[in-house]
Order: structure tokens, then sequence, then C-alpha cells
């Protein structure tokens, strides 16, 4: 009797098992299908307590639901700032290892997020856009205007 208990109960819990994995199948197959996530989760939902499980989608296809602002500070020159020189060195800080760009100038930030790069000025004010970008596709942007006056 007690050999024909325990089977009972293996083969209760087994059937749970599959019946489990089957319906998660089911329900992870129509919500990855489906165009509206929203739609999809409250028809595949009932009431009381539900765990609901989304699979990831590829990282290009996901940045734009998990992108989030990136901290940029430019430390020199300050905004508004007036040069007499041409030639400036831009330094700034954000995220370790991101990617800025200064107007049409490209660096990577070092371990510490610290950046530095060397622009050109132009005579009077120059606008200058410092855009940042992590691996994750976060983005940060700030704009500064440096006054460039020749000494004469």
């Amino acid at each position: 009797m007690k050999n024909i208990l325990v089977i009972s109960f293996s083969v209760l819990v087994t059937l749970f098992i599959i019946a489990g994995i089957t319906g998660f199948s089911y329900f992870n197959k129509r919500l990855t299908e489906s165009k509206n996530w929203k739609e999809s989760a409250e028809t595949l939902t009932e009431s009381g307590k539900n765990i609901l499980s989304l699979p990831p989608l590829e990282t290009k296809q996901n940045m734009g639901a998990v992108e989030t602002s990136l901290f940029v500070q430019v430390i020199s020159p300050s905004d508004g700032s007036t040069v007499t020189s041409p030639y400036i060195t831009l330094r700034g800080k954000t995220v370790a290892q991101a990617e800025v760009f200064a107007n049409d100038k490209e660096t990577v930030a070092d371990a510490q997020g610290n950046f530095s790069v060397g622009l050109t000025l132009e005579e009077g004010e120059n606008p200058i856009m410092v855009v940042a970008n992590d691996v994750s596709g976060n983005v940060g942007e700030t704009e500064i205007t440096i006054m460039y006056e020749t000494s004469e």
C-alpha cells in the first residue's frame, strides 16, 4: 500500500510539473508573439496573484524601453567664459568608459569617468554640445557657450 501511495504521489507531482511548464510555455509564447504587451498581459492573467515574466529583447530593440539620462558635466571651461586663445581643452566628467562627443570631436571617458578633448574655437560665441553615451545605450548631454575674443 505504501508503495502505491509513493508511486501515485510521484505521478501526481510529475503531472503538476508538466502542466506548469506547458502552461508557462503557452503564456510566454502568447506574450512574446503579441505586438501589444499590455493587452496580452491583461488577457492572460486571472484575478488574484499572478507572476509575470517577460523575456528579454535584443539589446538594440530594448534600448528605448530602458534608456535613462546619463550624467554629463563640463568642468572647464565654465559656461559663458571668455577666452583669448582659439584652442581650448574641454574637461568633464561622466560615467566610466562612456563615449563622449564634443561638437565634432570624439573621446572616451577613463575608468573614473573623466574626459578631455581639444577644441578649436571661432571668433565670437561658440556653442559646445557635449553628448555622452554608455554601453547600455543611456545618453546624456549638456551645452555650454564659450566666447573667443582675439587679443588685438
